[in-house]
């Protein structure tokens, strides 16, 4: 590896957000995007600087230039773009979701394991002061005994065209891995990423099945279920995509609530607010607990730590193991909504489990 990590963006859309992150990282070359269309790759050589653009992302990796890429393409190909960047000796930054699927992650963290290469998933609201702290009281004991995590995201209507690959359960759409992931994540993490044991869920496809010439190929538009974690905790989700509510409007430009709580013996945390509350009859006492910072920040610091993981060749904070655990839960939900019964969750940590994926 040079002395410069050299990094390539696959997917110019939401590839600008981590081109201005890894253009303020020290020791970083931006130097090449991937994408099929002629205008969002022209706006990233014109915006970053970036010397190279093709239109294949596999081209990009091949040709010898790069020594790591961000991976921002639709989910049912975050697999596939992965494995060719493996196969191409390269370190890999992947969007969220990581894969469609559990099997999927597997062999993704299988792939990584054999060629040593790094891997980190992509989860930028993880940086956020209001998550890290959040987990370090969790872990010090400053809420008591953690048992409870609530996580809620309601959007009033779908908010993407009647096409897009979010409505459709095979390209990885559907308000569990769209929506409901990232929901899980923000209060799995702060929790300290206690071992899911069991799951159960119910799901509904009430409106997006209107939506699609194929209606048997539409994904959940909402999900409501449950997990049991093994220290003891249990973790709640409610996402819909159809909400009827009304709220402030979100970056996908429809009104939205959201809540993502965790209840300790000792004390509560809002994540959203940044707050911790403390009841004692008759008084109830709320305090900010973490100062928000904007969204830019966050992907510097994500950037930063897969550099650094790479040059420290240890794993990224958002590790694979971690991802294939949070991908295992998701299973876990949606095969409970589909057999209408609670799923057992099995996180061995061994190389079967690592490797069983291939």
């Amino acid at each position: 590896m040079s002395e410069s990590i050299r990094v390539g963006i696959a997917g110019g859309n939401w590839g600008q957000r981590h081109a201005a992150a890894f253009k303020k990282i020290e020791g970083v070359s931006l130097i090449a995007v991937a994408d099929r269309d002629e205008e969002t790759r022209t706006a990233m050589v014109n915006t970053f600087g970036i010397e190279n653009a093709y239109i294949s992302y596999k081209e990009m990796m091949e040709s010898g230039t790069l020594d790591a890429v961000v991976i921002c393409l639709p989910t049912d190909r975050h697999e596939r773009a992965t494995s060719s960047a493996f196969d191409a000796g390269l370190h890999v930054l992947c969007e969220s979701p990581p894969g469609i699927n559990e099997s999927e992650m597997s062999r993704i963290v299988s792939a990584a394991g054999f060629c040593g290469k790094t891997y980190m998933w992509a989860r930028h609201q993880r940086f956020a002061p209001e998550l890290q702290i959040a987990r370090e009281l969790v872990a010090t004991g400053a809420l008591g005994d953690v048992y409870r995590g609530e996580a809620t995201g309601h959007r009033a209507w779908w908010p993407f065209g009647d096409d897009n690959w979010r409505g459709t359960k095979e390209t990885g759409g559907g308000a569990l891995l769209d929506l409901g992931i990232h929901l899980i994540d923000s209060i799995w993490f702060a929790m300290g990423c206690p071992d899911p044991m069991e799951a159960m869920a119910s799901s509904h496809n009430l409106f997006l099945k209107e939506r699609l010439s194929d209606p048997s190929e539409a994904a959940e538009d909402s999900i409501f279920g449950t997990a049991r974690l093994k220290d003891g905790a249990s973790l709640s989700l409610s996402a819909t995509t159809f909400g009827h509510i009304d709220g402030p409007i979100g970056e996908n430009e429809a009104p939205e609530q959201n809540s993502l709580r965790i209840f300790g013996t000792k004390a509560s945390l809002d994540l959203i607010a940044g707050t911790k509350t403390q009841s004692n009859r008759p008084d109830s006492v709320t305090e900010p607990y973490a100062t928000p910072v904007r969204a830019e920040e966050l992907f510097i610091a994500q950037a930063q730590e897969f550099v650094d993981a790479i040059r420290e060749e240890r794993d990224p904070l958002n590790s694979g193991q971690e991802g294939l655990a949070l991908m295992k839960l998701l299973d876990a939900l949606a095969k409970s909504a589909k057999e209408k019964k609670s799923i057992p969750i099995k996180i061995a940590r061994s190389l079967e489990d690592l490797f069983g994926g291939l």
